[in-house]
């Protein structure tokens, strides 16, 4: 039996680290007995678990709504950037460098700090209206902070200690100095910036793009549950397909128990998935109606992306469903969802395992046990949540589905001046005239 081997990101880069220069300072560390060998079941089992703990954790998102699940993705953001700022970071050469640990945190803070406020902020405006003097600045000053940040990674780049600790070593040991104290220097500043480009790397891929779960969470809760959904589907169809039919590889340099068969048979539950579950979830206020303010309830009346429209079915299966059938728009744009997350999302997860395969990593982390790290459960997510914004935008949005655009335009009419008011009332006037509308009681009726 294989021996299972959980490779630590510290770990290797502390070992791979005093490679560099030769000989760590750092007091060798008793190796540990051999643990006992893992029993498949074991694994299995803890699997299971877990997977249930996190479907119950998700369920409790959804009962509770957007408020929760904002801080549910927040969450999760952090766990991704530690792991990911894990995995290249060499402890012994951050230890000649004070405060070099804290600067990754201190840009994702004002990196994440500005994406999320940017994407709630017509409910903050609207729920606490005094914060909108700051939120209307919150472009500049989260330029500013990014260059403090970036000015102080500058003012890192200088020779410390360690250099001169290492060049009197090899000095003693019969070596040239002045090669000596070169060398190492090149090294360390190509270490400061790889973790320079390593952050940014980190902050686009899971800060920024997992980021858009807030705008299409606030769009309903139907435009984050059914994504998320169709993702897991998937997950879980490719791996039943493929045990039970596959024999093609799909891309075997990468994930070699992925095969063709799991692929595309994943692909037709999972369309099968989202057209049911959108449907159910579109009988519900709590998943279709926008959250537009964090203190008042969720009220509103049923757009027409939720009520079945008469659709012409094609010739060629009029036999079976008849000329015409009542669908939900919503479940026409959920087979788009399952269609991203079984052809575009899964590339994620290929993404996710040659960077590990590139640093001799296992998992990204052991948080959840049977499971690996957040990022082995979010990386094909992260893909997910930048389609949907994009295909929301696009295609609801813009089309009647969600209509938030009378939010926007009195959050706008509070800024005016009061000679644009008064201007806008008047064109507002001769465009409801125009239309057919007419002044009764002081209200506006249709003539």
């Amino acid at each position: 039996m294989r021996r299972r081997v959980v490779h630590d990101p510290e770990t290797a880069a502390a070992t791979s680290s005093s490679s560099d220069f030769g000989e760590s300072d750092e007091p060798a560390m008793p190796q540990k007995p051999p643990q006992p060998e893992k029993k498949p079941n074991s694994d299995l089992l803890m699997r299971t678990i877990f997977t249930f703990v996190m479907v119950g954790i998700f369920l409790i998102t959804q009962y509770v709504g957007q408020t929760l699940g904002i801080v549910l993705v927040v969450f999760c953001q952090i766990l991704m950037f530690r792991e990911v700022m894990r995995i290249n970071r060499k402890r012994n050469m951050e230890n000649e460098l004070p405060g070099f640990y804290t600067l990754p945190w201190y840009m994702f803070v004002v990196c994440n700090g500005f994406t999320v406020i940017q994407a709630l902020r017509m409910p903050l405006a609207r729920t606490w209206p005094w914060i909108d003097d700051w939120l209307k600045h919150s472009t500049f000053i989260a330029f500013c902070l990014y260059m403090l940040g970036f000015m102080a990674f500058v003012l890192s780049l200088k020779p410390i200690k360690l250099l001169d600790t290492l060049g009197s070593k090899l000095k003693r040991r019969g070596g040239n100095n002045q090669t000596v104290q070169k060398q190492p220097k090149q090294k360390f500043f190509r270490y400061q910036f790889n973790q320079f480009g390593w952050l940014h790397m980190g902050l686009l891929a899971f800060s920024v793009m997992s980021s858009f779960f807030f705008s299409t969470m606030l769009e309903g809760m139907i435009w984050f549950t059914v994504p998320i959904s169709c993702v897991v589907h998937n997950d879980s169809w490719a791996f039943a397909c493929g045990r039970l039919f596959g024999s093609v590889p799909l891309i075997p340099t990468l994930s070699p128990k992925k095969t063709w068969e799991g692929f595309l048979g994943a692909w037709f539950f999972t369309t099968l998935w989202a057209f049911w579950f959108s449907d159910f979830l579109s009988k519900q206020k709590r998943f279709i109606c926008p959250k537009m303010h964090f203190l008042s309830p969720i009220e509103c009346e049923a757009s027409e992306t939720f009520i079945a429209q008469p659709y012409d079915v094609p010739y060629f299966l009029e036999f079976a469903l008849g000329q015409i059938v009542m669908i939900k728009p919503v479940q026409l744009h959920s087979i788009a969802f399952a269609a991203f997350a079984s052809l575009g999302a899964p590339f994620g997860g290929f993404f996710a395992s040659g960077l590990k395969r590139a640093f001799n990593l296992k998992d990204f982390g052991d948080l959840i046990p049977g499971h690996g790290g957040m990022i082995d459960r979010m990386d094909c997510q992260v893909l997910m949540a930048l389609f949907v914004y994009v295909y929301v935008s696009n295609f609801v949005s813009d089309h009647g589905g969600i209509c938030a655009a009378s939010s926007v335009v009195t959050l706008c009419f509070t800024r005016m001046e009061p000679r644009q008011k008064i201007e806008l009332f008047n064109a507002l006037g001769q465009q409801l005239k125009d239309s057919g509308v007419k002044m009764v009681n002081g209200m506006a009726v249709l003539e």
